[in-house]
């Protein structure tokens, strides 16, 4: 996933990149506490970046401060470099710096965000589609096969695998080639599983990266053949972080979009 590093540094060009203020990563009740699984990397003037943390043991590790408190005051870049790193809580803390960076660099273009579609608009389903997923999403797959669209899902563990009427959970993600429509988790980007599937999406009309921790640069998204995204960007940081902290819903601080590349 070296492409999308590079593509937002691209970006930044000669700017200098701000300073970290802080790293907000939780550390009680990791198991109920839903604000776990997100972690915030925020920026000198307030901007933050979101990042999933509960990828492999990357929370456990990250319950150890040192790993990552001296990045404070230093630039974003900084941390950022950790995205190419091997570790999974390496990865969590570099795509929470380039989606802090790319959040950054769209406020300097004081970009407006539209609000987001419904994931299944979004997708445009038509009849006869057959829609891949990568990564379970249970009300989306509730919702098609109750409509009687054919789903796709792709999973890690072998024991979910199965077929169930009009479902099929496979771990191949070869079936992906027979997918009209397809919808990948944001996790892709950070574990660096995205650049092995989209080459077996290239045969669908629509394939579209959604996910609390899709803050990258629309198009850098874009140049890797994704035709939609759907993410979240923080707009009031200190709401958001009391609330995070409290491990209450992001409303009124944060606002879901999506994008095509249209």
């Amino acid at each position: 996933m070296e492409a999308i590093y590079h593509g937002v540094m691209q970006a930044l060009g000669p700017q200098q990149a701000p300073a970290i203020k802080a790293i907000h990563i939780a550390n009680n009740d990791l198991d109920s506490n839903p604000s776990a699984k997100f972690g915030a990397i925020e920026l000198a003037d307030g901007t933050i970046g979101l990042t999933y943390t509960k990828l492999g043991d990357a929370l456990e590790q990250l319950q150890d401060p040192s790993h990552y408190q001296h990045f404070c005051q230093q630039p974003v870049t900084e941390l950022a470099k950790l995205y190419l790193a091997d570790e999974p809580w390496q990865r969590v803390l570099g795509t929470g710096a380039l989606n802090a960076l790319s959040q950054w660099l769209l406020q300097q273009q004081q970009y407006q965000y539209p609000d987001a579609a419904d994931t299944l608009e979004l997708l445009k389903i038509d009849n006869g589609d057959r829609v891949g997923m990568v990564g379970y999403f249970p009300p989306l797959v509730a919702a098609l096969t109750e409509q009687g669209t054919p789903v796709t899902v792709i999973e890690l563990k072998p024991e979910l695998a199965r077929e169930e009427g009009t479902l099929k959970v496979t771990m191949d993600p070869s079936e992906l080639q027979h997918c009209q429509k397809i919808l990948i988790t944001g996790t892709t980007v950070i574990n660096h599983t995205l650049s092995s599937l989209l080459p077996h999406c290239q045969q669908a009309a629509q394939v579209a990266l959604i996910g609390p921790s899709v803050g990258l640069l629309p198009q850098v998204l874009f140049d890797l053949g994704l035709t939609a995204i759907g993410g979240r960007v923080i707009l009031d940081g200190p709401l958001f972080l009391e609330r995070w902290q409290q491990g209450q819903k992001w409303k009124g601080a944060a606002q879901r979009y999506s994008l095509t590349a249209q």
